[in-house]
């Protein structure tokens, strides 16, 4: 599950090049990252840019996009339906967008 979360944060934060698919890709980023200053930089400088734009830096708008997922997920309860995956407004239209 964490590697879900840290996944999902990556891809949020627009590096989606360091989520690793293997432990070995992991090695592989890892090293890059640690011996590739040019790298490392241009990754610092997109997650510095990010906090204007990613909704992980904008503490209200994470937390009310959390209050609707739990309402929908209450919701499906309490109306019987059995547990299922979520999508939150913003995921609904990131999606849409990509199909674009």
């Amino acid at each position: 599950l964490a590697s879900r979360i840290a996944s999902s944060q990556l891809y949020a934060l627009g590096v989606p090049e360091l989520v690793a698919k293997d432990r070995e890709d992991y090695v592989r980023i890892a090293v890059k990252l640690g011996t590739d200053r040019e790298y490392l930089s241009q990754i610092r400088a997109k997650v510095w840019k990010a906090r204007t734009t990613s909704t992980l830096f904008n503490v209200r708008q994470y937390c009310a996009d959390m209050e609707r997922l739990l309402h929908k997920m209450w919701k499906r309860y309490a109306d019987g339906l059995p547990p299922d995956h979520i999508l939150s407004d913003r995921d609904a239209l990131d999606s849409d967008e990509r199909m674009i």
